[in-house]
């Protein structure tokens, strides 16, 4: 087995550690401790090249520097015992470094307008209890996140949940599963999402799904339609008829005489001059009566 070694130069302006190791979990990267960041092992049925090229894709628009180190199976084991530079951490966090992770999660919803004083005892007293109660909370106060707009690698998270929503509903795993995303990344993206009036939530039955508010639609004016009129005599015509005895607006009058607007007009003139139909004005708006 062939194993490949990332290590990654964060820059001030680029992404989070936290958003980088979203993007490396995507290519099956494992984050580990030391000289390395992380680690990446092929299968036998997988060419080194293709996979290289996956970490690429995968770091680019991240804003970091790369380097790798391809070693084999041996050769890695060696420099893992000799060196003691290579300590995986995905599934068994240091102490500390689980604490700090956890602060920065409370840090980042304070900022989306969350009130987290019923989580931060738990950091202290019951670590183990505060994953699992972070997650409820989170889903509780969905409907409370404040709109954050100005990050772009979150818009593009909340870009992908949102196109697996439909309007028939779709369960967290079921986005988790399309998106490829982390739990706490669909979470926030929905709560998001929700705020901005794009998705709502609802029960039904034992399932909780997150359905698609569709946009409005478009107003959509409907073409006048014309037909003009054989000579004067018609154009007032049908201008007379048009007008209601309760009166009409200038504007319905134009739509249910069906004339252009220059036969529309002489027509006006000529029956307001014979005093068969008067002119009025409400407010802003033009409306004709029969005399």
């Amino acid at each position: 087995m062939i194993r490949t070694y990332i290590r990654v130069e964060l820059a001030g302006e680029g992404e989070s550690p936290k958003q980088v190791i979203e993007r490396m979990r995507k290519v099956g990267a494992v984050p580990i401790i030391g000289d390395y960041d992380f680690e990446l092992s092929l299968d036998d049925d997988e060419r080194l090249f293709d996979k290289l090229e996956e970490i690429h894709h995968a770091l680019r628009g991240a804003n970091v520097r790369y380097t790798l180190t391809t070693l084999t199976g041996a050769e890695a084991a060696t420099l893992a015992k000799s060196r003691h530079e290579i300590t995986h951490y995905v599934d068994q966090k240091p102490l500390e470094l689980r604490k700090s992770l956890y602060k920065a999660k409370l840090e980042r919803w304070r900022e989306m307008g969350l009130d987290v004083a019923e989580l931060e005892p738990l950091l202290d007293n019951d670590m183990d209890h505060f994953k699992t109660a972070s997650k409820e909370f989170l889903r509780t106060h969905l409907d409370r996140i404040s709109l954050v707009t100005d990050r772009k690698p979150e818009s593009q998270v909340d870009g992908e949940v949102l196109a697996e929503l439909d309007e028939e509903g779709k369960m967290m795993a079921e986005i988790k599963g399309a998106t490829g995303l982390s739990e706490d990344q669909v979470t926030v993206a929905l709560g998001r999402l929700i705020s901005a009036g794009c998705a709502v939530r609802t029960q039904r039955g034992s399932k909780e799904l997150f359905v698609l508010v569709p946009p409005p639609a478009p107003n959509v004016r409907k073409t006048l339609k014309i037909v003009p009129a054989s000579d004067d005599q018609d154009a007032e015509s049908r201008v007379y008829y048009a007008v209601t005895v309760d009166g009409i607006s200038a504007k319905d009058l134009l739509r249910t005489a069906q004339l252009p607007r220059a036969q529309f007009k002489t027509a006006v003139t000529k029956l307001t001059e014979n005093n068969r139909i008067r002119r009025d004005h409400k407010g802003k708006k033009e409306f004709y009566y029969r005399v």
